[in-house]
Parts: C-alpha cells; structure tokens; sequence
C-alpha cells in the first residue's frame, strides 16, 4: 500500500508526460550482469537516461525528485526476447488492438520495459512502437523481426487457419527463392522497421548464409530457428546467425544427413527410445559458445510441450558458456495475471543450473543484447532509464521482479500492482 500511495504521488507531481530530473536515492543496486557484486547507491536520471550513478560521494542538491529508496533494490527492465503481438486476427483490428493493449499494460505492470516479436504484422507492429515510444501509450518497447522462409513453408501456411493473403509477400513476410534479390528484401525489412531477420523454414543452408551476410552488411541482425527445415542447427552456427531459438530444436543435429524432412524428423524426435546424444550437442554448443551465437532457450514452452530435452540442452549450454536469452513464445495474459518470463527465468534457476543473477542477466543485459541495443539492460550511467524498484532482494526472491514497487519507464514512474 505505501509503495502505491507513493507512485501514485510521483505520479502526480512529477508529471506523468514529463521526464525531468528524478535521484533514485540509497538501493542496492543490481547492475544487470551478474558478475557485478550489488551495491548500495543512488540513480540520478535526466530526460529519461541514466546520467550518474553515484555510490561514494554527495548527492546533488539542485531541484529535482527524489524517491528514498532505502531497504529496497534497482534493476534494470526485464526483456521478454520471443513474444508475438501481431499473429492474433488482423481482420478484426478493432479486437486485435483492444487485446494488445491490454497485453502491453499487463507486461509494464509486471516489470517488461522491451520485448523482442519474432514475426508479426509489421503495420500493426510499428504503430505500437511509435505510440509507445511518443508516450501516446504506456507499454514496453517493441522491436520486431522481418520473418524469411521458403515459398513451401508460406504456401503450407496459406492453408491453414492462418490463410493471411499476402503471406510471403511482404517485406516483413518474405517467400526467398534462389532468384530472390536479398540486397533489396534486407532493405525492405528495414524499411519497414524490422531490427533482424528471422529465419525460419524450408531454406537451405547456403541461403541462411547468404541472408545472414546481407542483414549483417546492412546492419540488422539475423535470428534463426534452432532447425530451419532442411537445413540443421550447425548450418545456422556456420553461417553466423545472432541467435538460435528453441533448445528442443537442437535435438535435430545428431539426425543422420546433411539435410531433414520435417515431418519425419518430428517423428524421429517423439519415437519412444530417443535418446539425447550429449557428444553432438557439446560439440554444437561449443561452436555456438566460440561464434558468440546466443540461445533463446524458451523452456516454458518446452516443458509445456513434453519436450524435456530442452532442459538438459540449455544447462548443457549455460555450462559452456553460451550466452542465453529468456524468450517465452507463449501467449500473454490480458488481465492482471502473472506473465510466462517469470516461468522461463524460475526454470532457468531450478532446472538449468542458474543463479537469480544469471537468470536476471538473460532477462536484461542478454536480451537488450541480441536485439542489437546497447542502451539498456544495465543499470549504468548513459543507459535507458528502464528500471524496477523491487521491495524485496531478488536474489533471494525472484518472483518479486514480477511484482516491483515501481517500474520507471524511460525516467517515468509508469505503473504499480
């Protein structure tokens, strides 16, 4: 109750449209990568970036506001790397957005200041980003991908419940060919707002690597299923991708040949008997670990779906070394409800071998980080200021990151439970 009385006096005196001048005074600050030790210090935030972090010396005095913060702690804004806001019925814009703005205010309320959407409509993706970003709406910052798949994956879609017309056509739904001009499709993504490719099906693997040379040649990252049917996980690792999404698909490498038919490999991977060859996945991750290829585990839904190996996987990768990223691919609560990342990141702890500190190094500085953004993630002097006020130690409690005191948004107090 005091922390909501509190916010709600910020709220009203600060200005909920203005970004001033605001001195985050005496919490133990958690940087956002876990080998840096907590500490007790203060945040002076102007116009909504981290300007001093101020742990021995004398707080400023000029006019500003100022939240005591003592016996409380500061992270940074948690990032759900794998979310899709912009699949749900575009035909129904007035449904679709009255269901995403409540998605978006139940995130902010749960502490999600980014989300990374691996593919969407990108017209509905972009509004939301410009209104969110010119404080017209209150919601986490949303940086999506331009989704590439062969003609076969588009022209399997168009047959199903999903039966969009211009799948495959779009810049942010792209059907690639041989004769396709990647030089051009890369600069339409872009041109239509998408941070990175992901690349997703029927593609071969010198097309992965010849769409991984132009988006990076063009600036834009490249985000790739574990498994893009017919070409296996080690093909993505050669060819450079930033990310690989899905531990489960991993399991696809120890499958004889060069090459995998999807339906007969899904088969292969729930015959009664598979067993997970550890000496085919170290080797992968290892390469992954030596390219600073991260993993985008989503292990909630794994786990959802039965599939268990994607939990040996991701621990076997956390112990390499490979840098891991908290995405969920699952479906968000539109009410009040508690959100799948904090699934994903207690997994992280109790299955794969995690401290809360790793764990909240993959929701954070991880995740800004394979979304290409360097301003955010830590809770330093010239980053984002995108931060939770949490009563109790997440360390000790990680589930309190999911019920903070306040979330600042860009230097805003924006929101409370």
């Amino acid at each position: 109750m005091k922390s909501c009385l509190l916010l709600l006096a910020l709220m009203l005196g600060f200005g909920h449209h203005s970004r001033g001048q605001l001195l985050l005074k005496n919490a133990t600050i958690i940087d956002g990568d876990a080998g840096v030790k907590p500490r007790i210090g203060s945040v002076l935030i102007r116009e909504g970036i981290i300007e001093k972090m101020i742990y021995d010396g004398v707080l400023p005095s000029d006019k500003l506001t100022v939240i005591d913060c003592t016996g409380q702690f500061i992270t940074p804004g948690l990032m759900d790397a794998h979310v899709h806001l912009a699949t749900v019925n575009m035909g129904d814009q007035k449904g679709a957005h009255m269901k995403t703005d409540s998605i978006l205010q139940n995130m902010i309320r749960h502490g999600i200041t980014s989300v990374r959407d691996m593919a969407g409509d990108a017209i509905f993706l972009a509004e939301y980003k410009r209104k969110i970003a010119t404080d017209q709406l209150i919601g986490p910052d949303i940086f999506y991908a331009a989704q590439f798949a062969g003609p076969g994956y588009f022209a399997e879609m168009k047959g199903s419940s999903r039966a969009d017309k211009d799948l495959g056509t779009t810049p942010w739904y792209r059907a690639i060919t041989p004769e396709t001009d990647l030089k051009l499709a890369v600069a339409e993504a872009k041109g239509a707002g998408a941070s990175g490719i992901k690349v997703y099906a029927d593609l071969t693997k010198k097309q992965i690597a010849a769409i991984t040379r132009e988006a990076h040649a063009q600036g834009i990252q490249v985000w790739s299923h574990g498994t893009v049917f017919p070409a296996k996980p080690a093909d993505g690792i050669a060819a450079g991708v930033n990310s690989l999404s899905h531990a489960a698909d991993l399991c696809f490498q120890q499958m004889k040949g060069d090459t995998l038919g999807f339906h007969e490999a899904w088969q292969q991977l729930y015959k009664k008997g598979f067993t997970l060859d550890t000496v085919v996945q170290v080797k992968l991750l290892q390469g992954m670990q030596q390219a600073g290829i991260f993993l985008d585990p989503t292990i909630f839904h794994a786990s959802n779906n039965k599939m268990w190996n994607a939990l040996t996987i991701t621990r076997l990768a956390h112990r390499i070394g490979v840098k891991i990223v908290t995405g969920t691919d699952w479906i968000y609560p539109e009410k009040n409800e508690a959100v799948p990342l904090q699934d994903e990141m207690e997994l992280l702890v109790s299955k794969c071998g995690f401290s809360p500190a790793e764990a909240i190094q993959s929701a954070t500085m991880n995740s800004a980080t394979v979304t290409g953004l360097h301003d955010r993630g830590l809770v330093r002097a010239g980053k984002c200021a995108d931060l939770l006020i949490t009563n109790e130690n997440p360390y000790t409690n990680l589930a309190t990151l999911f019920t903070p005191a306040i979330v600042i948004k860009r230097g805003k107090c924006v929101n409370s439970l």
